[in-house]
């Protein structure tokens, strides 16, 4: 893969109609299940058939409303017509957080250059950590409580991922860049894998698979085309 497409890519905001379209059209895209969580996400597929309507679908995206449902107390049957019972701004930081993610990854893949020691050390912990924190959530069961903690957890190992691998600073360098000077200059040079930083986005990607499975089966193809 060339660092030009995934310039262009970090340029790009997300787009969640065009994810859902190419996540539903990938194949050969099988991400490891790190958690055994059926009922959650039995839940969240039986809730969903109720309360999305096409309006919804359309403004923010499958993953986000998915997310949604875990974050906020799902509508309720006598909230009818359902659109009345979502928060908007809490749609929107959902809507955020997926973009995060997703400038994360391509950020974290398009930084060959190697990372510190301790940056990989915190990286790693903070995986692990989260990893334990959504183990202790499900084996709790399927609660509003429990569910909306999921997502939080996977809020603040993105924060924690962002300052160790530097996103914010290097996207914010990439943004200064005239867009066509950089693809002249980075369009005859093939990525070269940081395989720290692919397997820290890798298990990022694994633990956030089973709650936003477009846009992390788009995410892990890349990886995997490096």
């Amino acid at each position: 893969m060339n660092k030009d497409i995934i310039l262009d890519e970090i340029l790009t905001p997300m787009n969640h109609r065009e994810t859902d379209y190419i996540a539903q059209r990938l194949s050969g895209c099988d991400i490891p299940g790190v958690f055994a969580c059926s009922e959650m996400l039995e839940w969240i597929d039986k809730t969903a058939e109720r309360v999305f309507d096409d309006d919804l679908i359309m403004d923010y995206g499958i993953d986000c409303l998915r997310l949604y449902l875990m974050f906020e107390a799902a509508p309720r049957e006598n909230d009818a017509p359902f659109y009345e019972s979502w928060h908007e701004s809490a749609l929107e930081g959902i809507y955020k957080f997926l973009s995060r993610y997703r400038r994360l990854v391509l950020v974290a893949v398009y930084r060959n250059e190697r990372i510190s020691a301790d940056a990989v050390k915190n990286a790693k912990s903070a995986i692990d950590e989260t990893k334990n924190k959504i183990e202790k959530y499900i084996s709790r069961g399927n609660e509003f409580s429990n569910r909306h903690n999921i997502v939080s957890a996977l809020m603040e190992l993105q924060k924690t991922l962002q300052n160790e691998l530097k996103i914010n600073e290097t996207a914010a360098a990439l943004h200064k860049q005239n867009p066509e000077t950089s693809k002249t200059c980075i369009a005859t040079k093939n990525m070269e894998k940081n395989e720290e930083i692919v397997g820290i986005c890798r298990q990022l990607i694994m633990i956030t698979a089973q709650f936003a499975p477009n846009i992390s089966k788009i995410l892990w193809k890349k990886l995997n085309n490096l």
